[in-house]
């Protein structure tokens, strides 16, 4: 039988709801083989992965998959780089990380597939209010992030850099799992965080936080979260790799259709999925939130977009950060050389095109070909 496309799933979805698209989706008998498992931690950005299971895509592309959670980046981290995973949701610069050794943990590793750009917030304790606008009102702060080997923590860095305010120094960065950081601001022993949704909803539904900045307001169209595969696994297993980034698209493109929001938020919420309030997802994939300057609410429609290429020039700016805050060791050295060989390692194709646009980053401009030259 012919894949259910973008369009059938929106006719159906419109039509009889969820449970008539799970029955379309999975008329492709899977594969007779042991289901791959796919590590993830359950945030709004792995939607085109938790899409593709629910909705039975990867069964109607040819691919058996079950669904892993992990409460956090470092058990996840610690289950790819000792085999137990072979794919798995990573933060952006991840696969470089792992892929290149820049800690005990190395595996050769390619970024398959870009799940999400934009999508995450600074969001800070509602206390600090009328008090902070600038990046230099965060000295003294202690602010949350997710992982060392995340855009969310290189954002935050440069834009705290950026405004004279030095991390580690000025500020403290601790390390804390998305549903930590909530517990901890309302507790008061965090001032913010920089994080994922739907955490920084569930801040603003509790009175314990606001969002002060939006990380696409420091970097518009950011990667943010990818699917990851072992080197080694995608060499034995061609057709199933092919088979998930094809289920992936598919899904992405029902995440980025406004039609779709309804669906959407009802996957998301289910316990067997994210396990957060409906109404949590709502202000996400509208893009609705109150300005912190103007205190007025704000419409953002690309607060959050679902797949997209994965764009080089961003690999190379993460890489750049990593070595330049010292997160690399010595696997990659800090040159121009050096970080582009690293990002170029971890494309599907292993190439990056001979003219790479200039990013704007924190309102730096940074060229992805010569990358050591700017911040």
């Amino acid at each position: 039988m012919s894949l259910i496309t973008r369009r059938t799933a929106l006719q159906l979805s419109a039509a009889v709801g969820v449970s008539a698209l799970l029955s379309a989706a999975t008329t492709t008998k899977p594969s007779k083989t042991q289901p791959l498992t796919i590590g993830y931690v359950p945030i709004a950005c792995a939607m085109p992965l938790i899409l593709a299971d629910a909705l039975g895509l990867f069964a109607s592309h040819g691919a058996a998959v079950k669904l892993k959670k992990f409460a956090g980046w470092a058990d996840l981290w610690s289950a790819y780089a000792t085999d137990q995973l072979h794919v798995a949701h990573m933060l952006a610069p991840m696969p470089v990380a792992i892929d290149s050794g820049m800690t005990d943990a190395q595996r050769p590793t390619e970024l398959a597939f870009t799940q999400n750009t934009n999508g995450q917030a600074i969001t800070l304790a509602t206390r600090h209010h009328g008090a902070v606008t600038t990046a230099q009102d965060f000295r003294g702060m202690v602010l949350g992030i997710p992982f060392e080997y995340s855009v969310h923590a290189l954002l935050l860095r440069q834009f705290l850099e950026t405004g004279g305010v030095r991390p580690g120094e000025d500020v403290e960065l601790r390390l804390l799992r998305p549903a930590d950081m909530v517990a901890q601001l309302e507790v008061g022993t965090i001032d913010g965080f920089v994080g994922p949704e739907p955490f920084n909803q569930r801040a603003i539904a509790s009175g314990a936080g606001r969002i002060f900045r939006l990380t696409r307001q420091l970097w518009d169209g950011h990667p943010c979260c990818s699917i990851a595969m072992a080197k080694d696994w995608k060499e034995r297993h061609p057709e199933t790799a092919r088979a998930l980034v094809a289920a992936l698209s598919e899904a992405a493109l029902l995440a980025d259709d406004d039609s779709f929001t309804p669906q959407l938020i009802s996957i998301a919420s289910s316990p067997t999925y994210l396990n957060q309030p409906a109404k949590l997802f709502e202000p996400v994939f509208s893009g609705r939130y109150r300005d912190w300057d103007s205190d007025k609410e704000v419409l953002d429609p690309l607060r959050v977009e679902y797949g997209g290429p994965t764009d080089p020039g961003a690999l190379i700016w993460m890489t750049t950060q990593l070595t330049r805050w010292g997160l690399a060791g010595n696997a990659v050295p800090h040159t121009d050389e050096a970080i582009i060989a690293a990002s170029r390692a971890v494309l599907t194709d292993g190439t990056l095109p001979a003219d790479l646009p200039d990013l704007t980053i924190s309102g730096d401009s940074f060229s992805p070909l010569a990358p050591t030259q700017g911040r």
